[in-house]
């Protein structure tokens, strides 16, 4: 929080209070006045709103809070918000005390009010958050998950070691906000810690008995991967080679929706894309990807295997785009990169470039990423075999330099790999840093497919993860994807079987993380 920002702040409240807010009263118990920042519009912390649970705590706690932005003023409003931010916590498996630091900062910085309006500069959400500092997108720092997974990830960054776990709890809120008044979050730590230590118990038992996505979940499998959150079958009919499927929030529910892309053999004569909502149509029942939310054809005619496709915000308009990484066959010669915007309907180029790589084939699979964190996507090439080396290789090309430099060049742990393993990014330890994610489909020591995470930080030298999942050996008829189905801050995998299914359409699996 900057100066300036501290003093916005205080303006609006002397231009809200007039002469009744003097110097002596503006630090006292708002429990005595109305707080005028509660005029701000604000959105729910939780999706059914304020539970009767939650007004019935404030009113049993109130008269024990005392810091000097809540205290009295505690309103069940404040308590879902309080709720939202501890079952984020328990859902990501850090300790209570990370729960107590989240909830000081959001008091010291909205007295737990989400707000979806930015009165101090672009700051939004409970932890008024900054989209031009960094911190995501206006829509994410106003969705709670989103928030509260961005500052624990700003806490662990800064913390390296668990060093959170002790020190005072008021600076350590200070080095994630970075406040010019460093004193602002230690005041809040008592109603902070007696929020928490009431709805500790309270959320971790109401998570315990909830299934996912309405869905009852079995208890016996352990470990990463081996419990299904969701197995579907979808709207899509049996798909092939000339189908990719990929994840991306179409209509910015904060549900991955499924989208289909059919190179060739399409009524268009081109490229085409169909979006399944990934929200359940029924709510006590596993019925995601029913929905056709969009069913279009694109700019592109016929393509094939020298075509990579990916979904991204490119031009942040909260609408995703569809990124194609042409491979060879390009007229430069080299590999060539396009975004398609998606707001457009999917017919008009938002970037057209010639990339710094020569022409490449099937030893090189495609992502993108933010790896330098500035908001632009980068292009990440996997090299799975034929690199001087003898193992698989990575290259990140720049996307603000319009993919003209290599942001980075390593080697990485892996042998040379083959066409059954699938490559992605991701940031799967939240350090900040992403990591290399492969799926082994066939041939390991398990019989199943294997899932192993190279950490980003090591520069992809030691293992993260290494583990069997619950599916058998899957084939070319399988694909992979991750994404954080069940909001609980850890990645899950979503495998899509197109062809040789019970229900003669293409399935859906998620496998919980």
């Amino acid at each position: 929080m900057t100066p300036s920002r501290k003093a916005r702040r205080l303006l609006l409240r002397v231009s809200l209070l007039a002469a009744a807010l003097t110097a002596g009263s503006l630090f006292a118990p708002v429990a005595a006045q109305a707080d005028p920042l509660t005029r701000i519009p604000s959105a729910p912390c939780q999706p059914d709103g304020v539970a009767p649970s939650d007004s019935a705590m404030a009113d049993r706690l109130r008269s024990q809070l005392n810091g000097r932005r809540l205290g009295r003023a505690v309103s069940g409003y404040s308590v879902s918000c309080a709720r939202a931010i501890v079952s984020h916590v328990q859902a990501r498996g850090m300790d209570q005390r990370a729960a107590v630091i989240a909830v000081a900062t959001a008091i010291a910085e909205s007295t737990l009010h989400n707000y979806t309006r930015a009165v101090d500069h672009d700051s939004l959400g409970l932890f008024q958050q900054r989209p031009s500092q960094g911190w995501g997108k206006p829509g994410q720092l106003v969705d709670v998950r989103y928030a509260t997974q961005a500052f624990l990830n700003a806490m662990t960054r800064k913390h390296p070691g668990n060093g959170w776990l002790t020190g005072d709890i008021g600076q350590i809120c200070q080095r994630v906000q970075v406040s010019a008044y460093p004193l602002a979050y230690s005041t809040e730590v008592h109603d902070a810690q007696l929020l928490v230590t009431t709805l500790w118990p309270h959320v971790a038992a109401a998570a315990a008995t909830a299934g996912s996505n309405g869905t009852p979940t079995t208890t016996t499998a352990r470990g990463p991967f081996q419990r299904s959150l969701i197995t579907v079958a979808t709207s899509q009919s049996l798909s092939d080679a000339r189908h990719d499927f990929l994840l991306a929030d179409w209509n910015g529910d904060q549900r991955p929706d499924l989208v289909v892309v059919q190179r060739s053999g399409t009524t268009t004569g081109g490229t085409t894309l169909s979006i399944f909502d990934g929200r359940s149509t029924l709510p006590t029942a596993a019925m995601n990807f029913q929905r056709l939310l969009l069913q279009t054809g694109t700019m592109l005619g016929p393509t094939d295997d020298r075509y990579s496709f990916a979904m991204a915000d490119w031009n942040a308009d909260a609408r995703p785009d569809l990124i194609v990484i042409q491979k060879s066959g390009t007229a430069s010669g080299k590999t060539e990169f396009r975004v398609i915007d998606g707001a457009s309907g999917f017919r008009r180029y938002l970037q057209e470039s010639v990339t710094v790589l020569g022409a490449t084939d099937a030893p090189v699979t495609y992502s993108v990423a933010d790896w330098n964190t500035d908001g632009k996507p980068d292009l990440v090439a996997v090299q799975k075999s034929g690199t001087p080396s003898g193992k698989t290789e990575l290259r990140i090309v720049d996307g603000a330099s319009g993919f003209q430099r290599f942001l980075l060049e390593t080697v990485t742990a892996l042998g040379a790999t083959a066409e059954r393993h699938v490559f992605a990014v991701a940031d799967w330890n939240t350090d900040g840093r992403l990591d290399l994610v492969m799926v082994q489909k066939s041939g390991t020591k398990s019989g199943k497919t294997e899932l192993r995470v190279l950490n980003g930080a090591s520069g992809f030298q030691r293992n993260l993860l290494q583990t069997a999942t619950a599916l058998g050996a899957t084939a070319d008829r399988h694909s992979f994807a991750l994404t954080d189905w069940d909001d609980n801050g850890k990645l899950d995998l979503v495998m899509v079987q197109k062809s040789g299914t019970a229900s003669g359409r293409t399935e859906a699996r998620v496998l919980g993380g």
